[in-house]
């Protein structure tokens, strides 16, 4: 009896001084390098490595090959109608606000109108849109934004995935490319396409990009996650000690500087990165 009551006490000792294990989410991304990519059938990229990190450190460790890789317009749509989905890495704009529950942001990302260099039709300016043939990936932020703007729908050239949008502008099927332009210059080098041909004729955005939450998620769960990003991003008063910068160092090479959040002179966590 005594020995049940020792139990008893130790295993309610341990429930008080432990952080209960957040709920466990369905996890959507696409196959959108070098954010989230798969490589040897699992998903890499600092969007996979940030967003397991935090889930890890809250109380939800990920195995990676738990995470769904979709085309974006199913996963973005599947996470609307799951209710324990969680969607990364999204970009954060007026139209999805109320879609989704935001934890962030975790990167940065350019949308731009890409060309050949030699192009007689790169647009500058927006007007400069009309009567191009645009490539775009189905649903993303460089669509919407077009769409906003008063381009009309039949301009647009809707690629299922980013590897078709890209294949469409190197076949010459369209005149512009509207992207994300670390993602199109990545996919070119790594399937041997000279990207010095083409070049950058107009920024179109910058946008945050978060986690994103089916409405239903737990609000003070979501708080959690969000404190525990931030702590990420401190770095004890040493530029690029943070575990943020050290979770995105292998990938520099592909992100230009201002791609992740700014560090934050504050102490750092003595939990070790996954």
């Amino acid at each position: 009896m005594a020995r049940a009551l020792l139990a008893g006490l130790a295993a309610w000792i341990l429930f008080l001084t432990c952080p209960l294990p957040s709920r466990a989410f369905t996890l959507l991304t696409e196959n959108l390098p070098p954010f989230n990519y798969l490589q040897d059938g699992l998903p890499r990229g600092p969007g996979v490595d940030i967003v397991t990190t935090v889930l890890a450190r809250t109380g939800t460790p990920v195995n990676p090959g738990d995470i769904r890789v979709l085309p974006w317009a199913r996963a973005f749509h599947q996470a609307q109608g799951t209710p324990d989905a969680l969607l990364f890495s999204t970009a954060r704009t007026p139209e999805r606000e109320g879609l989704f529950k935001w934890v962030g942001p975790i990167m940065r990302v350019t949308v731009g109108t890409i060309v050949r260099k030699e192009s007689r039709m790169a647009p500058r300016q927006w007007s400069d849109l009309r009567g191009l043939r645009i490539g775009t990936v189905r649903n993303t932020v460089g669509e919407q934004l077009l769409l906003e703007k008063g381009v009309p729908q039949e301009s647009l050239h809707s690629a299922t995935t980013p590897a078709d949008a890209v294949r469409m502008l190197t076949a010459g099927r369209v005149d512009v490319l509207a992207f994300n332009i670390h993602s199109t210059f990545y996919m070119m080098q790594q399937g041997d396409i000279d990207s010095t041909a083409y070049t950058v004729s107009m920024v179109l955005e910058r946008f945050d990009l978060y986690m994103a939450f089916n409405p239903s998620a737990d609000d003070v769960l979501l708080a959690r996650l969000q404190s525990t990003l931030d702590d990420l991003r401190c770095n004890g008063g040493v530029p690029g000690g943070s575990d943020l910068a050290r979770i995105v160092r292998p990938y520099a090479a592909y992100f230009p500087p201002g791609s992740f959040p700014e560090e934050r002179n504050c102490p750092r966590a003595d939990t070790p990165v996954p």
